[in-house]
């Protein structure tokens, strides 16, 4: 129901999404920050924990999609958004505590570059979701 394009304007669905991935990089933050200091996990978990994440919510998000029992459902975003979208809100979370995951902050900058949007109206777009998402999670603590 968030994401159908049917019920929700296009803005409204980004903006779901992205607001989903805020919330999913302060809990890997957490997660990470309260292992043990000798037992938190490499680098290279850690980014491929994030690559696992936004590959199965892609799928999630076009699960419905090819549903028999929805046909009426149109969520319109596309899988280069959807990883937008959710680097945008790791490099926002994890960029306020960078020591700890410079590393991953290097790769997840890199990969941005590779998705990042040329077509102007899309980049706009884009970056209002951004905004709109971090205004509803600006006081919370992680």
């Amino acid at each position: 129901m968030f994401l159908d394009r049917n019920l929700n304007s296009a803005i409204n669905v980004t903006s779901n999404i992205y607001q989903n991935f805020l919330e999913a990089a302060m809990k890997y933050y957490r997660y990470v920050k309260l292992m043990p200091y000798g037992q938190q996990p490499h680098k290279s978990l850690l980014i491929e924990t994030m690559r696992d994440l936004i590959d199965m919510a892609f799928v999630l998000v076009k699960a419905k999609h090819r549903s028999r029992t929805s046909h009426e459902y149109a969520c319109g975003v596309s899988k280069r958004q959807v990883q937008w979208l959710a680097l945008t809100a790791f490099s926002s979370v994890l960029g306020r505590k960078q020591t700890k995951f410079r590393d991953v902050l290097v790769w997840v900058e890199g990969a941005l570059e590779k998705v990042r949007s040329k077509e102007r109206k899309e980049a706009s777009r884009l970056a209002k979701v951004v905004q709109k998402g971090r205004t509803a999670f600006r006081g919370l603590k992680y």
